[in-house]
């Protein structure tokens, strides 16, 4: 599974040390580890399920988080920019869709999809 930046390009893994978030996780329970985290990576178990979107968000914007945020698990092309837009900083890609995939989404889907929509929406309102 390649490792992939903001950009869609592929990059090499540096074997950071970090966390490794559920998506049912807890930011209280880890926000005494986020000042010496390089590195946290969430997990999505499956494409629908929105909850990484709004840890990242809570990271980013409640909790300033300023190290790299790994998206990992099961998510699509189409989403790519709004994970960008929640804070992601780099991608492990999901065997079933290359990088290349990615980077076009990227180009050519500024907006996210309606029910990428309905997540930022929630991601924002909490």
């Amino acid at each position: 599974m390649p490792l992939v930046n903001a950009k869609g390009e592929e990059i090499a893994d540096a074997g950071v040390a970090g966390l490794r978030l559920t998506p049912d996780a807890k930011i209280e329970d880890i926000a005494t580890q986020l000042p010496g985290a390089a590195l946290i990576e969430i997990e999505f178990p499956k494409f629908r399920d929105g909850r990484g979107f709004t840890l990242a968000r809570t990271l980013r914007e409640r909790h300033g988080y300023k190290g790299d945020l790994r998206a990992v698990g099961h998510f699509i092309p189409d989403q790519f920019a709004a994970l960008i837009a929640c804070g992601f900083t780099s991608f492990l890609t999901p065997p079933e869709h290359t990088p290349a995939q990615f980077a076009a989404a990227l180009r050519e889907h500024r907006q996210p999809g309606q029910l990428l929509r309905r997540s930022l929406g929630r991601a924002l309102e909490g």
